[in-house]
Parts: structure tokens; sequence; C-alpha cells
């Protein structure tokens, strides 16, 4: 079987001394989301998780917190290239990545919203158990750390 792989994040920043998640809403899966994407020939995860951050969010200057590397790995259809069409097994890797920002820029073509909420809140709105737990453990990291 065929491998695909993706990075992207789980993005936070401090309000109050409270982490703030931001997701944002895909059009084409029509879900709340955090930013990912295809990792492009000679990059590495982080540079193309921090693309598809400016991509996805307009967020640049984002921070990666040390030692926060999830790999969610799944079967799905490819939507992209040689792939198309066949099934492949699907590597998404989230890190866990600081803005000092709270402007959000989506791109209006994949991305048309964004919200930046508490952890409960964020929960409410993601669809997947894996990424609901994935999120658990960062807000963990966070409080770990402070």
């Amino acid at each position: 079987m065929e491998k695909e792989f993706s990075a992207g994040a789980i993005i936070f920043r401090k309000e109050e001394g409270k982490p703030l998640f931001l997701l944002i809403y895909s059009r084409k899966n029509r879900m709340w989301v955090f930013p990912k994407g295809h990792i492009e020939s000679g990059e590495s995860e982080k540079e193309a998780a921090a693309r598809e951050i400016m991509e996805e969010a307009g967020i640049s200057g984002i921070r990666f917190v040390d030692g926060f590397r999830e790999e969610n790995v799944y079967n799905t259809v490819s939507n992209r290239g040689p792939n198309k069409g066949s099934i492949i097994e699907k590597h998404a890797i989230f890190f866990l990545c600081e803005s000092k920002t709270a402007d959000v820029k989506v791109d209006m073509q994949e991305m048309v919203d964004h919200k930046w909420l508490v952890m409960d809140e964020a929960m409410k709105l993601i669809k997947f158990d894996v990424w609901k737990q994935m999120l658990a453990r960062a807000n963990l990291s966070i409080i770990m750390k402070d």
C-alpha cells in the first residue's frame, strides 16, 4: 500500500494565562480542523507544518513546543497525484505550536473561517476522537510546561 504524509499543528496562544486553540473551517471537508497539508518533496515535517500554517491561517513566526509530535495513521482514498483514487496509508503528523498573535487570515478558498477557543469549546467542534485526544495531550503539555 502506498503512503502519503502530511504535517500540521495544534496552534495555541495565551490570553489571560489560559491557552486558546485555533480551529479553522475547511470548505472541502465541511468541518473544523487544525492547519495541515501535504509534505512537499525536500521539506522536513516542521517545514511543511510551518508552510501550511502560513498558507491556511496566515500565521508566521510560530514557536514549536519541544517534545510534542503526534502521528495519526489511517487508510483513506488519495486525492493527490499518481495515487489519486487509490486507497493509501495516510500519516498525519501534528506538532504543538505557540502563536504570539491572534491575527488569522484564512485563505478563503480551502479555509473559510477560524476560531480561537478554550479546550472544552474546541472539543465540541472537533469531529474525530483521535484529534480530541491529541488536543487533550497538547493542553496537558502546555500546563506541564508552565
